[in-house]
C-alpha cells in the first residue's frame, strides 16, 4: 500500500512541478491536455480501493448517517459493509487505457481553494456501456496528495434513470447521493447517504 501512495504521489508531485510559473500569479489558471503540461489520467477506482484497503487497517468503526424522505438516521457500521455501497463506482476501473477516448482532462489551480483540480468530462455522447458521466481530482499542491474525489454516475435500474455522486474525502469520510430523474425532466434525492471514520 506504501509502494501505491508513493506512486500517486510521485506522479501528481512531478505534474505539478511540471507547471507553468505562471499559474502562480494567477487566482485561477486552466490548461488543457493538449497544452504544453502533459496531463495524464489519475487512477480514480485504484485511489479508492487504495483507501477502503487502508481503512480495513484502521481500528475503528465507522458512523453511517442516512438522510431518505426527510428523515435522518445515524448508525456505526461495519467496515465490511462500506465496500459493497460503493461497489458502483468500483466496479469498472477508470484508467487512461479505457477512457482516453471518451473523456478530456482539463486542469484548474485554484489558489482560492488551495487546490489544483484535474476535471474530466466527455468529449462526445457516450455509449450506451459507459455509465460514468463526469470526475474530479483534487489534489494539495504542496504535498502532491490527493485531497478529494468526486464522481458522478448515471444508472439504470428497473426502468428507472437514476444519477449516483460519490464525495470521497481522503482520509476522513464519502458521501453517495441518490438522485431520480423523472421522465418529465425534473429529478429528486430519495437517499443521501454519509460514512465518516475520522471525527
Amino acid at each position: 500500500m506504501r509502494n501505491i501512495s508513493f506512486y500517486f504521489l510521485s506522479m501528481l508531485t512531478i505534474l505539478y512541478s511540471c507547471s507553468n510559473k505562471k499559474e502562480e500569479a494567477a487566482s485561477i489558471n486552466k490548461t488543457t491536455a493538449s497544452d504544453s503540461v502533459q496531463v495524464h489520467f489519475f487512477p480514480v477506482t485504484a485511489f479508492i480501493k487504495g483507501q477502503l484497503m487502508e481503512l480495513d487497517s484502521i481500528q475503528l468503526t465507522p458512523l453511517q448517517v442516512i438522510t431518505q424522505a426527510k428523515k435522518i438516521d445515524s448508525n456505526w457500521i461495519s467496515k465490511k459493509d462500506i465496500r459493497p455501497l460503493l461497489q458502483d463506482f468500483i466496479s469498472s476501473e477508470i484508467n487512461e487505457t479505457n477512457m482516453l477516448e471518451f473523456f478530456n482532462v482539463t486542469k484548474f489551480n485554484d489558489q482560492s481553494t488551495g487546490a489544483i483540480t484535474f476535471t474530466y468530462n466527455p468529449k462526445t455522447n457516450l455509449p450506451d456501456r459507459i455509465e460514468l458521466r463526469h470526475w474530479d481530482v483534487y489534489i494539495t499542491p504542496e504535498t502532491g496528495r490527493v485531497r478529494k474525489v468526486y464522481m458522478v454516475k448515471n444508472i439504470i435500474r428497473k426502468s428507472e434513470n437514476f444519477t449516483l455522486q460519490l464525495t470521497w474525502d481522503t482520509e476522513k469520510s464519502a458521501r453517495i447521493t441518490t438522485i431520480l430523474n423523472h421522465t418529465d425532466g425534473k429529478s429528486e434525492i430519495i437517499k443521501d447517504e454519509k460514512l465518516i471514520w475520522k471525527f
